[in-house]
């Protein structure tokens, strides 16, 4: 985000260069210059961050690519397994739920987020009773969907 920033002061500088030294025509042939070079840097950024996320998980295992949630209904939280590996989250360490119409996102901070697709309910149902476990569970912190009863 910074570099885009940096970016965007930069471009301006430049075309307040050529404003104020009178050399609009200058300008308007190097304009292409200004919005190219940046967008072919947030590109390859892109592509980079892209690469990396494809290499991680490449170098996972079938059953590390599997995330597992378990939810109790009356629980202090939810586990996670993920191959041979299992972690417990504590309803205290959620900082809040967002139900999208296709996923449900657990933010243990700000930067960091869980996405679970509702496809991967084994029923309809199931997202109802989940909805009512976490309203009795984070109520406050749960921005939820509207139940389809």
């Amino acid at each position: 985000m910074l570099g885009l920033a940096f970016s965007i002061c930069l471009i301006s500088g430049m075309v307040l260069l050529f404003l104020v030294i009178d050399e609009k025509t200058i300008l308007l042939e190097t304009s292409p210059l200004f919005i190219a070079l940046p967008l072919v840097a947030v590109g390859g950024q892109i592509v980079r961050l892209h690469a990396a996320c494809r290499k991680y998980v490449a170098g996972l295992t079938e059953p590390q690519r599997r995330l597992q949630y378990t939810f109790y209904e009356h629980g202090d939280g939810y586990d996670v397994t993920s191959g041979e590996s299992f972690s417990h989250i504590s309803w205290k360490d959620v900082l809040r739920i967002v139900e999208q119409p296709h996923s449900l996102q657990i933010y243990l901070s700000k930067y960091d987020l869980r996405i679970i697709p509702k496809r991967g309910f084994h029923q309809a149902r199931d997202i109802e009773v989940l909805r009512g476990m976490l309203l009795s569970s984070i109520s406050t912190r749960a921005r939820l969907l509207k139940s389809r009863d």
